[in-house]
């Protein structure tokens, strides 16, 4: 994962992100690193791999926050209970879940316009068939 982001490059940032200055965990924190991205990568869509979003700087932020979360809450404090993607990452995961091919999980009028509700939600009444209530 390390290589796709850039390598050395982006395990530098991501040490810096994470505050870390010594090289003894840097081994750990790729590992971290490679987990973040494939449950991530799972989350926004699971036949998505990390690769797919190599470009997309959200998902390296994303991949980050988690690496942090996860480095420094291991050892005592991780028998207690926390989730399992950090809050902050939800965001970006909705987020970039929301650019994803959306044809498996929306109703289409037959272009390429998702059916809305009146109040915007999906729905699979188009808007001539408001207020036609028999």
């Amino acid at each position: 994962m390390a290589d796709v982001f850039g390598g050395e490059e982006f395990l530098n940032n991501l040490k810096n992100y994470c505050k870390v200055d010594q090289d003894f965990d840097d081994e750990i924190i790729i590992e971290m690193a490679n987990a973040a991205a494939a449950m991530i990568a799972k989350a926004i869509d699971k036949s998505k791999t990390p690769d797919d979003y190599a470009d997309e700087p959200r998902f390296k932020i994303a991949v980050m926050k988690q690496v942090k979360e996860d480095y420094y809450e291991r050892g005592l404090t991780a028998d207690s209970y926390r989730p399992e993607i950090g809050s902050g990452i939800n965001g970006i995961i909705n987020q970039l879940r929301s650019e994803v091919n959306t044809d498996e999980t929306t109703e289409h009028d037959g272009t390429d316009n998702i059916l809305l509700s009146p109040n915007g939600d999906q729905s699979g009444n188009s808007s001539t068939d408001q207020g036609s209530e028999s």
